[in-house]
């Protein structure tokens, strides 16, 4: 009850007025009292005004004559009389003279500002007083202000009551005004609510002509309105009951929303629920479909609630007793009056028998459409397999021909036709397999050997041999026969496949060709050297015989290579080659060992033979007429010559000392042979050379290598880039020894032991970069005599990927003299380091008077200045202006420069000035074996 009343229409009229009235009287009460607070406050600045005029003219006299205790009475008076909290007056140096009402020993407060008069219970004020211009002293006092809050606080009150007396009154009669004006509200209100419950028959009174008789007019005739609609429609839920809850099919209405409205009494027939039951069912229609068919009809169900239409959709319902029907549903839009959508008509009807017969009538024709199917598949992959099979064929360069058990062919394609030569209008099928030939423009060798072959092969039902067929125009055709068995492995034929490998066997010849070929001068390279002294030691061995070993080189090639450049050097050497190749006999081996080093093999020589070769090819060589670019060049050659096994009981120890033997015929004053003489090698530097080959032996085989690494730094944050790798023996005499490379290192490049030195090297830097990715780049020293191994770079690849290291952190260094000395192995060596993804540094460079033309050729990404340049170089202008060339030409073709040698702090700023991108040498990192950043891994 309380709830309506506050929900009332004449309850929200009566608070909303008092609401506006507590709004006006308190927006009343809160001006009056701000109006009476100014006017006191104004009242009171008047008063004080007044009060320091009576003050100043009371204290002026007594205090000009000093009448202190004058002074003390006039203040006691006014504190007494003016409602004065303390006085107290200063003399006008600054002394008290007199004071009431405050202890002298407290400190007075600072005086207020007029505008805080009234705010505080106490305004504290001071007055000068003077008198003829002059002042006499100040008066500080305090005047209270508590008779202005008393007076607000009474006048407040007596607004207040008046206010409140006011509310109750206007409350009392607005309270009796809306009870009058909304008694003829309450009354409709009575009888909207009889209406709602059903009593369509109520009429109310109308008196009066205003609103409030016009809406009972209105609501009379409303209520007579739907008392009509109410029975027509009754008649009309009568007349669609009588039809539709005696139709036969399965009729319901659903609302836009899916949910169903009705349902007629057919649905029991075909599920087995009561009307009741189906339109109680939650996610309506999903409980009467069969689990196999919900996903897709439900979607159908989705589209029609969206307003589509549908006509014979088949769908399986599920029953009460769980059994599955058969039924077509069919549904349309329902739209209302003024073309509302209402929802969907749907009408679902049983076909289970109508179905049955269906299915049985589908399953007779699937299964001959299977049938028909299955033959169609089979006879297409047939027809596809044999045109693939045809176009495999036709497209294959191996010529095929089938024949049947009949020896009659059945197929040839065309690169049969193409190596046998046979035109394309020639119609081979059907033939027999002998007389195919006859058509062939080919020309055999050796006729006769072919058919017998054939012959063998026919006779026989098995798989031939690859027999070779060389025609009379040096082409080669190999052919292999294979017999055809069906599935129960009974004969049906032979397949005879040809091919022509007559460039496959050139292509091969032409790699073994190049693979112990010297590019330039066409002679057999170190490779092919090693081969056959191995092999005329051993036959030597074998046989209890001799052999002997010619060493050779230009003289001052160095200095005609330096001098005309490249292009002459090699003319030279192919010059030297045909020469000397033509005094050469059949059963010796002439080999180019790389740059100008030539050598000889003598199977079963003499040292009388040995010594005549090496005189005529010393005088062949020194008489060779040599002229270029209008000059005269004169060529003279060194050369050794050892016996085996005079001189040497195997083949490193030979080469060994035929180079000693070159040495010989070279401190003879060259243009000279010699035979190795061991009393001529006596001395101390030809001794160690003869012994550091087994030193060198020894120290790869049992461990006695170790590694040394310098770093290389920015020039300009010296910043780690990457670190040098730098070899050292281990004295075998001495083990806290190590050996220099400079003592080890051209014994290793002569007798060809810097091979495994460099492979050593590299495997063992590769395994330092594997154990810690984050370890900075290393770069690795490769001899010049590498670049007759073809298969380094190879080695370098492989290794990589062995250990899994990124090929980028790997750099391999090649000195320019050597690079230089044999440009072409050079370049061959650096493209195959490039496809292992390695980089390329060119070590010494500027060693060379022709650096610089050979720099485009040289594909390093990394130029290395000689040291040689880089001492002492902030005194030497010349170097100076020569390492600047070489930054600038760098520069240009986009290379890193880096700088050895640099030894001190002034060199190393010359550097940074001239653009050197990296550092290295004493000043900054001292060659170790425990370099730091190996074990922190950072660069």
């Amino acid at each position: 009850m309380m709830r309506r009343l506050l929900y009332s229409l004449r309850f929200r009229l009566v608070a909303a007025t008092v609401l506006v009235e507590l709004v006006i009287v308190g927006l009343l009460l809160a001006n009056g009292a701000r109006l009476l607070e100014d006017s006191l406050t104004a009242q009171a600045r008047a008063h004080n005004q007044e009060l320091q005029l009576l003050l100043r003219a009371a204290l002026v006299a007594p205090l000009a004559q000093r009448d202190y205790a004058t002074l003390r009475e006039i203040l006691s008076e006014l504190q007494s009389r003016e409602g004065l909290v303390y006085l107290v007056l200063y003399d006008n140096l600054g002394q008290i003279a007199a004071s009431v009402g405050w202890d002298r020993t407290t400190p007075l407060p600072p005086p207020d500002q007029d505008s805080a008069l009234g705010r505080t219970e106490v305004f504290h004020a001071h007055l000068p007083i003077a008198a003829a211009g002059s002042v006499r002293g100040e008066l500080r006092y305090g005047l209270s202000t508590r008779f202005l809050k008393d007076t607000q606080q009474k006048l407040l009150r007596e607004g207040l009551t008046i206010a409140i007396a006011v509310l109750l009154l206007s409350l009392l009669l607005l309270t009796l005004l809306g009870y009058w004006l909304t008694r003829r509200l309450a009354r409709l209100t009575r009888a909207s609510q009889d209406v709602a419950a059903g009593h369509f028959d109520i009429r109310l009174p109308v008196r009066g002509s205003d609103e409030v008789a016009t809406l009972t007019r209105s609501f009379n005739q409303m209520s007579a309105a739907v008392q009509n609609r109410i029975q027509a429609l009754r008649e009309a839920q009568q007349r669609f009951h009588a039809i539709a809850d005696y139709t036969y099919d399965w009729e319901s209405w659903l609302a836009p929303d899916g949910k169903l409205v009705w349902v007629n009494p057919s649905v029991r027939r075909i599920t087995g629920y009561t009307p009741e039951e189906v339109i109680a069912m939650p996610d309506y229609p999903l409980p009467l479909l069969a689990p196999e068919d919900s996903e897709a009809v439900y979607a159908h169900f989705k589209r029609a609630i969206a307003g589509t239409s549908g006509d014979n959709y088949e769908l399986r319902i599920r029953r009460k007793d769980g059994q599955s029907v058969w039924c077509s549903a069919a549904w349309q839009p329902i739209y209302g009056a003024q073309g509302e959508y209402l929802g969907i008509r749907m009408s679902i009807r049983d076909i289970s028998e109508l179905k049955q017969s269906q299915l049985v009538l589908q399953e007779a024709i699937e299964e001959l459409k299977q049938s028909e199917d299955i033959q169609r598949r089979l006879l297409e992959q047939a027809h596809q397999e044999q045109a693939r099979l045809a176009s495999l064929l036709s497209a294959m360069n191996i010529g095929i021909l089938f024949e049947s058990a009949e020896n009659r062919v059945i197929y040839v394609n065309a690169a049969f036709r193409r190596i046998w030569l046979i035109r394309d209008g020639v119609e081979l099928t059907g033939r027999l397999t002998t007389d195919v030939l006859t058509y062939s423009a080919n020309v055999l060798a050796r006729p006769d050997h072919f058919s017998r072959h054939v012959l063998e092969v026919t006779s026989t039902h098995e798989v031939s041999d690859t027999f070779e067929i060389t025609m009379a125009d040096g082409r080669v055709v190999t052919q292999v026969s294979y017999p055809v068995r069906d599935a129960e492995g009974r004969f049906i034929g032979r397949l005879w496949i040809y091919e022509d490998v007559t460039r496959e066997r050139q292509t091969a010849e032409q790699l073994i060709y190049l693979a112990e070929r010297d590019s330039l001068t066409g002679l057999y390279n170190r490779h092919r050297f090693q081969e056959e002294l191995t092999r005329m030691v051993a036959d030597a061995d074998r046989r209890q015989s001799h052999g002997a070993l010619l060493f050779f080189d230009l003289d001052e090639f160095k200095y005609v290579n330096d001098t005309f450049g490249h292009r002459a050097g090699d003319a030279m050497l192919i010059r030297v080659a045909g020469e000397v190749s033509s005094l050469i006999r059949r059963n010796e081996i002439f080999s180019r060992l790389g740059g100008d080093e030539f050598a000889v093999l003598m199977p079963d020589a003499s040292e009388k033979e040995a010594s005549m070769l090496g005189e005529r090819i010393v005088r062949a060589i020194s008489q060779i007429p040599f002229r270029f670019e209008g000059q005269n060049i004169r060529l003279t050659t060194s050369l050794g010559i050892a016996l085996y096994p005079d001189h040497a009981d195997n083949a490193e120890e030979l080469i060994a000392h035929a180079d000693t033997a070159m040495y010989q015929a070279k401190e003879a004053g060259k243009n000279a042979w010699r035979v190795y003489r061991a009393d001529l090698d006596a001395s101390r530097q030809m001794l160690s050379r003869l012994t550091w080959n087994e030193r060198i032996v020894n120290a790869l085989e049992k461990g006695l290598l170790r590694l040394h690494f310098q770093g290389i730094y920015g020039a300009h944050d010296q910043r780690l880039s990457h670190l040098e790798v730098l070899v050292r023996m281990v004295d075998e005499a001495d083990p806290d020894r190590l050996i220099m490379p400079g003592h080890f290192i051209p014994v290793a490049e002569a007798n060809g032991k810097i091979l495994d030195i460099d492979r050593w090297v590299i495997t063992e830097s590769v395994k330092l970069l594997a154990q810690a990715p984050e370890r900075p780049s290393l770069a690795v020293n490769i001899s010049g005599r590498s670049f007759d191994d073809p298969l380094l770079p190879q080695f370098i690849g492989e290794t990589l990927a062995q250990h899994g290291v990124e090929p980028h952190r790997l750099m391999v260094e090649l000195t320019e003299t050597a690079a230089v000395s044999d440009l072409h192995d050079a370049q061959r060596f650096i493209e195959a380091l490039h496809v292992t993804g390695c980089r390329i540094c060119l070590d010494d460079f500027g060693s060379g008077f022709s650096s610089f033309a050979y720099l485009k050729h040289l594909k390093a990404d990394i130029l290395k200045i000689d040291g040689l340049f880089i001492r002492n170089l902030p005194n030497d202008y010349d170097n100076q202006v020569f390492v600047k060339a070489i930054v600038d030409v760098a520069r240009g073709m986009r290379k890193t420069v880096i700088a050895e040698y640099v030894e001190d702090e002034d060199t190393l700023a010359m550097l940074r000035r001239f653009g050197v991108d990296l550092v290295q040498g004493y000043h900054l990192d001292m060659p170790r074996a425990d370099h730091p950043a190996l074990a922190g891994g950072a660069a």
